[in-house]
């Protein structure tokens, strides 16, 4: 256990982590205050809801690519301070956003500087620890989101009622300040030269035109799949999160505060999911964590479905969402945090930050997709319950699909093995 906390006393990771807790209890804080102005406190339904994402998501798109070419190409310090500080400017527009229209524009200005953020954080972390600790430390960072779920909504819920979204979202400004001013104390953190690389055995050099990372997928098929992967379970899962506060509105009959309580659940299973990734005595394959997370993310949208169409009882079916909701952040958090080691570890260091870029774009592309999907079936074409029934059976195709790709590597592996040994027989 002593090595498992070595983690804990890096003073460069918890500088990490501490600028990101600030700001993460801050961006819960805008989010909940923005659903607050558009959805609970208005009439607004799923289109609104659908449009508060599509506003965060599609600038990132286009962003993450260009941002993950920067982490590759600038000092990842100053590229994390200056997200912070330009995404703070964005939120006060907030502030002062009198309609719709200039709540979605302020909403996707400060997407674009946020997505300078996560390609940086995460190309700089195999520098920050070993490749040893980096499932360690890929934990420690989503225990943070788990614990700023946990915190972040219910304090959001509470501030609600005392203050207007409006003075709410000035806390996020202070936090995002706060949050570049810890980043300083951080080293620099320039980005890997090509002949400085630690992976050359996973990639060899570029020839032609060929991109890099298109080079990356086609000789390590592993890669390739974390990106099918993460698209195939971020279009179904982002469904939910656009359905859920219309869910807890006119199922549940509960408002932000419920909606907070839920998000903190999921919070309190991801902890646990990091706890149990942190404290492990034996590793184990990283995909068996990550098809058991998709396993128990589908208990979301089935819990969601099952109170929906045969649960009357209103505090009942309130009961069992929020079961199903830790459960399912269980699934989020070992989900999570493997799918970022499987990047680190599988991708070539010199061209990490790109990777990550590509990535976030990849999982972004899904949640879009559910973004303009989901409007337009729920509830014209099918109804809430029957969708959330139908996520929940995706997601188990998303794990078989995984499962059998897995296999698939693990025998061709084991024949290319076979094949050596024999030509080595015959040679002898």
């Amino acid at each position: 256990m002593i090595q498992k906390l070595s983690i804990l006393r890096n003073s460069r990771i918890l500088t990490l982590g501490l600028s990101s807790f600030v700001s993460g209890i801050g961006n819960w804080i805008t989010m909940m205050a923005v659903l607050a102005i558009l959805v609970f406190r208005d009439s607004g339904g799923v289109l609104e809801s659908s449009t508060i994402f599509l506003a965060g998501l599609l600038p990132m798109l286009v962003a993450s690519p260009f941002a993950g070419f920067l982490a590759d190409r600038f000092d990842r310090k100053n590229l994390m301070i200056l997200s912070e500080v330009l995404a703070g400017l964005s939120v006060i527009g907030l502030i002062f956003a009198e309609n719709e229209i200039l709540i979605y524009g302020m909403l996707a200005l400060q997407a674009v500087f946020v997505s300078l953020m996560i390609p940086a954080r995460q190309a700089a972390l195999p520098d920050l620890v070993s490749e040893s600790e980096l499932v360690q430390a890929n934990a420690f960072f989503q225990q943070l989101n788990g614990v700023i779920k946990i915190v972040a909504p219910m304090l959001a819920g509470f501030l609600l009622t005392i203050l207007t979204p409006q003075q709410a979202i000035i806390l996020n400004v202070v936090s995002l300040g706060i949050s570049a001013v810890i980043l300083t104390r951080l080293p620099s953190l320039p980005p890997l030269l090509k002949d400085e690389t630690l992976h050359k055995n996973k990639i060899k050099g570029v020839q032609g035109n060929e991109p890099a990372w298109r080079k990356a997928f086609r000789e390590v098929p592993s890669l390739k799949l974390l990106f099918v992967s993460i698209f195939l379970g971020i279009t179904v899962i982002m469904g939910l999160d656009i359905l859920a506060s219309v869910f807890i509105r006119d199922v549940l009959r509960e408002t932000e505060q419920y909606y907070g309580t839920m998000v903190g659940l999921i919070g309190v299973g991801t902890f646990i999911a990091t706890l149990v990734l942190m404290f492990r005595r034996k590793q184990v394959n990283p995909w068996r964590d990550v098809i058991l997370g998709i396993f128990l993310l589908a208990g979301i949208p089935a819990m969601m479905a099952i109170t929906d169409v045969w649960v009357s009882n209103i505090a009942l079916a309130k009961a069992l969402v929020l079961a199903g909701s830790m459960i399912g952040g269980i699934g989020n958090g070992l989900m999570v945090v493997q799918m970022g080691t499987l990047l680190q570890v599988l991708a070539p260091r010199e061209l990490l930050g790109r990777l990550v870029g590509l990535f976030e774009a990849t999982a972004v592309a899904g949640q879009l997709i559910s973004v303009l999907l989901v409007p337009v079936l729920v509830p014209g074409l099918i109804s809430m319950a029957v969708f959330l029934g139908i996520s929940s059976i995706l997601l188990i195709a998303v794990d078989v699909y995984i499962l059998l790709k897995v296999h698939s590597f693990r025998a061709l592996n084991e024949a290319s093995n076979t094949a050596v040994a024999h030509s080595l027989n015959n040679v002898g």
